[in-house]
């Protein structure tokens, strides 16, 4: 960029622009537009060497051309040509010849070092040649990709002294052949051109037309077109191309008055309003008084261009070719769409390098939006860039089409303060972020108060900021510290961290965990009969990682966990919600292998850590499925499932605690040894009319090598069977309602029927559970209920290992727990219908379900044997009834009709407005052996406004007259804070609690809608 000063003051209108433009004129370093033209007689005995920081080459007319930028030199003999850029081609040899031969033009800084001295050029041509080769060294390299559309190639064959070069000049719908390239030869990819420029002039009010003062001037070479405008304009510059940035869109600046300077040949000799200009030719302006200046440009997926930046000044000078600025007391406003929110930043100057790049002195950073906003970020430097998305993904370039890496803006700031309501509150010297993740490392803070923990206070940091640590590239990181205080429990500090991202060879890998650990001075409060529970070890913590990583091409998946508990209480007294809903902590790598989706393999190495818990170790295990390959030209379909492995079954350690009631499941022992089994179906599908008929017959061989006598004991079963499935339906077009909001009627019924006979060598008593089918959550409510409720000894109604059989779940091939099947004969009847309608505009209109109803029963034929004594069970129901487009009625049903049965239903009805808010009214009643109860639930959630939310749940238990808790939130969304108010009532703790949260919001903006629960256990927030 050609260096100007220029400084004009208000008030004197054309007599003092006029004059200053004068002495800008004169002071201004002069723009050369010669070329020179060398071929030197040098001695073709010695060698070419070039080199330069990267470089992109390709193949064409019998010459290998190359672009170069950065540091670039050629040197021969005693002459050493440097520049910033350059072209070259190396011209194929003629056969037998051993003579190399190039053509260079370079351009940018050239200078030329010779025994006689130094010169300096602004762009060169010249020819050398020689018998010992060409040598290269560069630092980056892009080959076989052609840069026929790159801006320097372009000016280095329109320029005067290529003319007599024309076999260099680019050829119409020329495809070059790929031909080898010289491997010592590097670069990087170049962004396409985008086309012409157009510039245009017109009066920034419509009402008061600008005054013109254009001439020649003749002091540069060659010579300008100098343009003086006043009274207020507006100019557009649109089909912009920047080197390295975003090529194209539009910029649109605004002010007072407006010095345009333009080469004179490609002016005319006068001013024109409309300017249409190659991007290699030379426009600058400087402005001053009122500047507005605003970047537009198309974004991913938008088809209307649509604003990213506004720049305010008062002053401000630009070069549309370079694509670069100085601007002075500028307020920067731009679009961040990872956050989709805006940020801004005011400065005394603000440097644009690029479309991509700004530089802010005395500088202040905000995503506020408000005249005078609340936060502020201020640094002596802020540098403003675009760089790829930590989170990664692709886009589409709408101005080239191409795929390229999705991108956004990072912030760098120096020296920075964190100023609240004008006060400062913390500095830190340096920090990098993406805009988006711009703020201070405090995450949140929170203060509570219950009977459980005491008074809480509580921290959560963000690690990156907190250590100054950049977020790897390329990868979507989150990394946050957890320090909190509770004054019945003691002091609790963690790390908290979830990742996602692409490897250099495609693969993609996601992972989180966490760590945390708490020296407990209190006592653990479970609920009802476990309320204040002793700890055994004051040293308590978690540790939980997993990660999957997916080879693609391969068809490979590797998980990798690590699950560590301090002891058996620990998870459920500081992360009861984990406890309760959350996977298992597990320590395990699991290889699966899938080449189609027919063919499984996997390999499972699982070894036992929490010896509290009932587990397996897998040392190892492998498993190889295949579904539904066709036999005898598809008549028939095979499916199996061979597994082998060496495992060491734990029965969960008795607690040490007497009042921490224990009762030992009994189908869980301490046993170790060799598993093996291979299960095999077959099936002949075929149509009977309209219905499917698919008869089977499944086999299976199993070994133990250990059981619950010590010895090895193995099982032969076998199961064969019909399935069968028929579908009707009727149209009634003419069914129209708006109250029942009804647009036509169809009704759709399924009819299933699975007879299945099966025969098992041993019984299911007489095999232990290698294979977990519950949650640890589960056993643990087993534990302590078999004495609790049932005096120790656990009904056979209720074993949960009995209620698998009779619902056929461990039936399938790939069933991943093959102990739970027995002798058993059962019919399964269903049938599923569903009411549907259109809704939607006429020419859109969609089909939804307005009303659908399934029902299931079992039937079995020995029911003295299978099902308790009845010959009817596991009815089951689900009802569903959208009323509108926000309101559904849900009504659920399971029923066992043998003595103490279980009977479970509830009805509910909801109602949904979009992201606003829901109300939900439902009572569920639960019935079995001794257990009575019917609770009422009522919750809703609501957005009173785009700053308060809240949100209420309470539930009753009707049968037993006893209240079961409830909670209340309140959220205020704020300009950069937000604030959360939540209270809690927990009847089987008999806890009552309060909460205060706050969220800072310095780096991205929160929807209120999207609240997270506000929990009395300091881990659930």
């Amino acid at each position: 960029m050609r260096g100007r000063q220029i400084q004009l003051r208000t008030g004197w209108l054309v007599a003092i622009c006029t004059a200053i433009l004068a002495v800008a004129v004169a002071i201004m370093r002069p723009y050369t537009h010669g070329l020179a033209a060398e071929s030197f007689a040098v001695e073709e005995d010695s060698p070419i060497q070039l080199s330069a920081d990267w470089s992109q080459e390709w193949h064409e007319s019998g010459a290998t051309i190359a672009l170069f930028r950065g540091s670039c030199r050629v040197v021969q003999a005693g002459q050493t040509y440097s520049a910033n850029s350059m072209v070259v081609w190396a011209h194929d040899p003629t056969p037998g010849s051993q003579r190399s031969q190039v053509t260079i033009y370079l351009e940018d800084g050239v200078e030329i070092q010779s025994p006689t001295g130094t010169r300096s050029e602004q762009s060169l041509w010249v020819d050398l040649a020689s018998r010992r080769g060409l040598s290269l060294s560069v630092k980056g390299r892009v080959a076989n990709q052609p840069g026929k559309d790159d801006p320097l190639f372009r000016r280095a064959v329109d320029r005067p002294g290529s003319s007599t070069r024309t076999a260099l000049r680019q050829t119409q719908l020329t495809v070059p052949a790929p031909q080898e390239i010289n491997p010592n030869w590097r670069n990087t990819q170049l962004d396409p051109q985008a086309g012409l420029r157009r510039i245009r002039v017109s009066p920034r009010s419509i009402a008061m037309p600008f005054n013109v003062d254009s001439f020649q001037s003749d002091i540069t070479t060659p010579a300008e077109q100098v343009t003086l405008i006043t009274g207020g304009v507006n100019i557009v510059v649109d089909g912009m191309t920047v080197n390295g940035g975003d090529g194209g869109g539009a910029i649109d600046l605004s002010a007072d008055r407006v010095i345009i300077w333009t080469n004179a040949a490609d002016a005319g000799g006068q001013f024109s309003p409309e300017m249409l200009q190659r991007p290699d030719q030379p426009i600058q302006l400087y402005l001053e008084g009122n500047i507005v200046i605003r970047r537009q440009s198309q974004l991913p997926g938008v088809g209307n261009s649509e604003v990213k930046s506004v720049i305010t000044a008062t002053r401000a000078f630009y070069d549309a070719r370079e694509n670069r600025a100085l601007i002075l007391n500028a307020e920067l406003q731009s679009y961040a769409p990872s956050m989709d929110a805006s940020f801004r930043v005011r400065a005394e100057r603000i440097r644009q390098d690029s479309l991509k790049s700004y530089h802010a002195q005395n500088a202040w950073f905000t995503t506020s939006q408000m005249g005078k906003p609340g936060y502020i970020i201020k640094s002596s430097d802020i540098f403003v860039d675009k760089r790829p998305s930590p989170a990664g993904g692709t886009e589409i370039d709408p101005q080239t089409g191409n795929v390229v890496p999705r991108e956004t803006y990072w912030i760098t700031t120096q020296g920075s303060q964190l100023i609240v309501e004008d006060v400062p509150l913390l500095y830190i010297p340096k920090v990098s972020a993406p805009v988006d993740e711009q703020g201070t490392p405090l995450a949140g803070v929170g203060f509570g108060q219950d009977r459980i923990f005491g008074t809480q206070i509580r921290t959560k940091w963000d690690a990156f900021s907190l250590l100054r640590i950049q977020r790897p590239d390329g990868m979507n990181a989150q990394w946050n510290l957890q320090a909190d205080y509770l004054s019945l429990r003691g002091p609790l500090l963690g790390t908290t961290g979830k990742y996602s991202g692409t490897d250099e060879y495609g693969n993609t890998f996601a992972g989180n965990g966490y760590v945390h650990y708490v020296h407990d001075a209190g006592v653990d409060n479970l609920g009802r009969d476990r309320q204040s529970l002793a700890v055994s070890d004051q040293n308590r913590g978690l540790l939980d990682w997993q990660n999957t990583y997916n080879i693609a091409p391969y068809g490979l998946k590797l998980i990798t966990e690590v699950g560590y508990a301090s002891d058996r209480n620990v998870r459920e007294s500081f992360y009861e919600k984990d406890f309760d809903t959350g996977k298992d902590l597990d320590t395990m790598a699991y290889l699966r292998w899938q080449p189609n989706e027919n063919v499984t393999g996997s390999l499972l190495v699982q070894p036992t850590v929490n010896q509290f818990e009932n587990n397996t170790a897998w040392l190892p295990r492998g498993d190889l499925t295949s579904l539904g390959l066709p036999l005898l030209s598809g008549w028939l379909n095979w499916s199996q499932h061979t597994s082998l492995a060496y495992a060491m079954l734990n029965q969960a350690t008795a607690p040490s605690n007497p009042q921490d009631t224990f009762s030992p499941l009994p189908y869980y022992i301490d046993a170790n040894g060799m598993i093996s089994m291979t299960r095999h179906e077959v099936d002949a599908p075929f149509n009977l009319g309209p219905m499917k008929v698919a008869p089977y017959l499944m086999g299976e061989a199993a070994y133990w090598s250990d059981s619950f006598t010590g010895e090895g004991i193995d099982r032969f079963y076998g199961r064969g069977g019909v399935r069968a499935s028929l579908q009707f339906w009727r149209a009634f077009p003419h069914v129209q309602s708006d109250i029942l909001n009804l647009n036509g009627l169809a009704h759709k019924v399924s009819l299933d029927a699975d007879f299945g006979y099966a025969q098992s060598s041993r019984s299911l008593s007489e095999i232990p559970q290698w294979n977990q089918f519950e949650d640890n959550a589960q056993e643990r409510f087993r534990e302590r209920f078999l004495t609790n409720t049932f005096g120790g000894t656990l009904p056979p109604q209720f074993d949960p290992r009995f209620y698998a059989v009779r619902t056929q779940s461990a039936t399938s091939v790939s069933a991943p727990y093959n102990e739970l099947v027995d002798t058993q004969e059962a019919l399964r009847l269903g049938l599923s219908q569903r009411l549907q309608t259109k809704v939607g505009p006429p020419d859109r209109q969609r089909i939804k379900d307005w009303m659908s109803l399934d029902l299931g029963v079992t039937y079995f034929p020995n029911p003295n044997r299978d099902d308790f004594g009845s010959s009817f069970g596991l009815f089951n129901s689900h009802y569903s009834w959208n009323v509108g487009d926000r309101t559904t009625v849900v009504a659920d049903s399971m029923y066992d009709f043998f003595t103490n049965g279980q009977q479970w239903w509830n009805i509910g009805v909801m109602n949904q407005r979009s992201f606003r808010g829901s109300v939900y009214v439902g009572v569920q009643q639960i019935r079995g052996a001794s257990l009575d109860s019917q609770i009422m639930t009522g919750s809703y959630s609501y957005a009173m406004s785009p700053k308060w939310v809240s949100t209420l749940s309470t539930s009753y238990d009707i049968a037993q007259h006893q209240n079961r808790g409830q909670t209340i939130t309140l959220t205020r969304n704020g300009e950069y804070l937000m604030f959360h108010f939540g209270a809690n009532y927990d009847w089987s703790k008999n806890n009552a609690s309060f909460l205060i949260s706050i969220e800072p919001k310095l780096g991205k903006g929160k929807s209120a809608t999207q609240l997270g629960t506000l929990a009395t256990n300091p881990a659930q927030r």
